[in-house]
C-alpha cells in the first residue's frame, strides 16, 4: 500500500506542476479533475497529499470558505526545506507567506509562539544558508524585517525609483524633474517666428542714444485657451525613458509622483483631472531657472523668483522704484514719465 502511494504521489505532483502555476491554490476537486487517483478515491488522494505534505513537494493552505488547499513547492525549495529544523521551517513557512512585502520580526514571534532566543538562532540559520534576507523598509527604518532571499522587495518596502539603498536619491529626482518641467514646457509654449517680431531698426532710448533693437532673444508665447496637444502622463513617461536620464525604466506611477511634486511648486498645472499637464514658465525661463547656480544658503535647483517676460516685467511700471509714489496728477506720474515712448517704440517697433 506504501509503495502505491509513492507512486501515485508521484504522478500527482508531476501533473500538477504541468498544470498548475507555481502560486495556483488549487483544491480537492481540481486534483480528483487530473484523473490521476484512481476511481476518485478520496481517501487515497488525501493519502497522497499527506505524503507530498511530508515531503515539502506540497504547502497545506486554508482556502475559500476554509476548504483544504495546496501550492506546489518546487523540488530545489523542497530540498532546502527538509534540511531545516521543525523550528527553522516554521519560521521559514511564515516568511515565505508574506511574500515581497516581508515580515517583521515581531510578527513573526506572534505567529510562531517561539522564543526569541530560539527564534534569533532560526533566523540567524537561515540567513546563513542564503534562505532569508533581512530588507530595510522605507516607511518603518526602525523595524527589523525578512523575506526570502531570491525575491526582491515590493515598492512598498524600497520606496519605489526614487530610493537608493533605503535612502531617498534627491540628485535623481531632481534631475528627472528637471527634464520634466523642461519637456512639458516645450509643448505648452510655441516660439514666435522672427518675421514676426518686427523688423530691426534703431530707436532712440531714453538716455538718447540710437540703439538697434534686439531679435537674438526668443520669444515665446503660450497656446491658446482651446489648444489640446499638451503632453499626457504616458507621452512623458515615454520620453522620461527615451531620453537616457535615468538607469532604469520608470513607470507612469512613478512619473506621476513626479507631476504631483511639480504642480504642489506651482511649476505644472494639471488639466483634465490630471490627464494632461502644462507648463507655467516658457521653456527660456526654464532652462535658466535649472542652469543657474544657486546663491550661499541657498539649495540647489530652487526656482528663480522672476516671472519672465510678461506685460508687468517688460513695462517701466514693473521695474520702477517709485511706483509707490506714481499718480495721475502728482509730481511722478504716468504723463511725464519720461521711459513709456521708448518702451512703446521698441515694443510696437516704430
Amino acid at each position: 500500500m506504501a509503495s502505491r502511494v509513492t507512486e501515485v504521489a508521484a504522478r500527482l505532483y508531476d501533473a500538477c506542476v504541468e498544470r498548475f502555476e507555481a502560486d495556483h491554490l488549487f483544491y480537492q476537486q481540481d486534483l480528483l479533475a487530473l484523473d490521476v487517483i484512481p476511481k476518485a478515491e478520496i481517501d487515497l488522494l488525501l493519502k497522497c497529499t499527506q505524503a507530498l505534505v511530508d515531503q515539502k513537494l506540497f504547502r497545506l493552505h486554508q482556502g475559500a470558505n476554509n476548504r483544504l488547499a495546496w501550492k506546489i513547492i518546487s523540488r530545489d525549495d523542497a530540498e532546502k526545506l527538509q534540511s531545516l529544523s521543525p523550528d527553522e521551517s516554521l519560521v521559514y513557512n511564515v516568511i515565505h507567506s508574506s511574500g515581497r512585502s516581508g515580515v517583521w520580526i515581531r510578527n513573526i514571534i506572534s505567529r510562531t509562539n517561539l522564543h526569541k532566543s530560539i527564534l534569533d538562532r532560526c533566523v540567524k540559520s537561515l540567513e546563513s544558508k542564503n534562505y532569508i534576507k533581512s530588507v530595510h523598509n522605507v516607511k518603518y527604518p526602525t523595524r527589523k524585517m525578512y523575506m526570502l532571499a531570491g525575491l526582491a522587495p515590493s515598492e512598498d518596502i524600497t520606496g519605489g525609483a526614487w530610493f537608493t539603498d533605503g535612502v531617498l536619491d534627491a540628485n535623481f529626482i531632481n534631475s528627472v524633474a528637471g527634464y520634466i518641467e523642461y519637456t512639458v514646457s516645450r509643448r505648452s509654449w510655441y516660439e514666435v517666428p522672427a518675421a514676426d517680431r518686427g523688423r530691426n531698426k534703431r530707436i532712440k532710448t531714453a538716455t538718447g542714444k540710437a540703439e538697434v533693437k534686439s531679435e537674438s532673444e526668443k520669444v515665446y508665447l503660450p497656446y491658446p485657451a482651446n489648444y489640446s496637444g499638451y503632453p499626457t502622463v504616458e507621452m512623458i513617461t515615454n520620453a522620461v525613458n527615451q531620453s537616457g536620464i535615468t538607469p532604469v525604466r520608470l513607470g507612469e506611477e512613478s512619473i506621476v509622483q513626479l507631476l504631483q511634486m511639480l504642480c504642489f511648486d506651482r511649476k505644472l498645472v494639471a488639466l483634465n483631472n490630471g490627464a494632461n499637464y502644462k507648463s507655467l514658465k516658457n521653456p527660456e525661463v526654464v532652462k535658466a531657472s535649472q542652469s543657474r547656480k544657486p546663491a550661499a544658503g541657498e539649495e540647489a535647483g530652487a526656482p528663480i523668483l522672476g516671472l519672465g517676460k510678461n506685460g508687468m516685467t517688460e513695462a517701466p511700471c514693473g521695474s520702477c522704484p517709485n511706483i509707490k509714489l506714481c499718480s495721475p496728477g502728482a509730481a511722478i506720474s504716468p504723463e511725464t514719465c519720461e521711459y513709456f515712448d521708448p518702451w512703446f517704440e521698441k515694443v510696437l517697433g516704430f
